[in-house]
């Protein structure tokens, strides 16, 4: 399909893997917003194509604002990174497939506070699930000191996006439902593409870090996102084994926190592995779909916790501290690619 020549003020870039049914909705919704300049960059990497949702998926192709890249499997962050490079707007929001914006504003809502003040240089949008918003006492007690942070003392993240406060001064930027300026890239790079989980934060830790007298990110309630936090499909992290979970928290320790933080992790080692620990049981009964009873989460943490110790050694011994410069620190002086192909 033919490039427009003139280039949007908004992208939205979509990464997409084995769930086109979701993508077809979300196009749907994204389409449909009520934005006068915008484009969709969806980098499709599929294995699995039904032949409905792939028929839907060429006829929404016919819109000149949607730019679809296919590819095989990059992974989440490389596939965030080839979507950045390939996106046009000065202003670049990010939607996973499994998520939908809620209203036909929801771009311009987001717009409207980088238009507003240009020391914004990334927001996260509000994050909700199911068909109701609800917020506990608890949840908002803890939102209101750690959404959208570093911990003070391992400096690992902290969501909470399910709050309805604005937070003026945060620490990253959402991987999805979070936007940033396309000059965020230009200084700092992408996301380092060595982590399977919690790819978000290699960006935001050199954001943080570089960030000039006035600028910052923030948290704005005002756009909402619903997460559709019951489909399958994606990098199947819903349906991963506590261990597998458990793998894939301790090597984004080891290769992201361990590059930006290495004295850190190093003095404080026992204490990542009893954080690995925690996280995974949290995961265990909250957003695993393979533990969809109350006795199998309870036999999962069980489990899980007495074969800490195994998992813990047999992890320390296999993968090494993230000594190398990252990845997406390197993609701050590379040029966007000339084509729309990914390869």
């Amino acid at each position: 399909m033919a490039v427009s020549p003139v280039s949007p003020r908004v992208s939205v870039v979509v990464r997409s893997y084995n769930r086109l049914p979701a993508l077809g909705e979300l196009l749907d919704v994204l389409l449909a917003q009520d934005h006068d300049s915008f484009e969709v960059v969806v980098i499709e990497q599929s294995t699995d194509v039904p032949a409905a949702a792939g028929v839907r998926l060429a006829a929404l192709e016919h819109d000149p604002r949607l730019r679809v890249l296919r590819s095989g499997p990059l992974g989440g962050p490389r596939a965030r990174n080839t979507g950045m490079a390939a996106a046009r707007g000065d202003l670049i929001v990010f939607v996973d497939d499994d998520d939908v914006p809620v209203g036909r504003d929801f771009l311009a809502t987001i717009e409207a506070r980088f238009r507003a003040d240009p020391r914004c240089l990334g927001l996260t949008c509000r994050h909700y699930a199911g068909d109701q918003e609800t917020i506990s006492r608890t949840y908002r007690w803890l939102a209101h000191a750690r959404c959208m942070r570093f911990s003070r003392l391992l400096r690992l993240p902290t969501t909470y996006p399910r709050y309805d406060r604005a937070v003026d001064r945060v620490d990253y930027v959402h991987g999805t439902g979070g936007a940033y300026r396309r000059s965020v890239f230009e200084r700092f790079g992408g996301w380092d593409d060595d982590t399977p989980i919690e790819d978000e934060t290699s960006l935001g830790i050199r954001v943080s870090r570089g960030l000039r007298d006035g600028e910052y990110l923030c948290f704005d309630p005002t756009a909402r996102l619903r997460r559709r936090m019951d489909l399958g499909g994606g990098l199947a992290k819903r349906r991963a084994g506590a261990a597998g979970f458990y793998r894939r928290f301790m090597t984004f320790v080891h290769h992201i926190l361990g590059r930006y933080h290495p004295t850190r992790v190093r003095a404080m080692y026992p204490l990542y592995v009893m954080a690995g620990w925690w996280w995974t049981v949290a995961w265990i009964w909250v957003d695993s779909h393979a533990h969809d009873r109350w006795w199998r989460r309870l036999l999962g943490s069980l489990g899980f916790t007495f074969a800490l110790p195994y998992h813990a050694t047999r992890h320390l011994a296999q993968v090494s501290f993230g000594t190398r410069p990252g990845s997406g620190e390197l993609r701050s002086s590379e040029s966007p690619p000339a084509g729309p192909g990914c390869g």
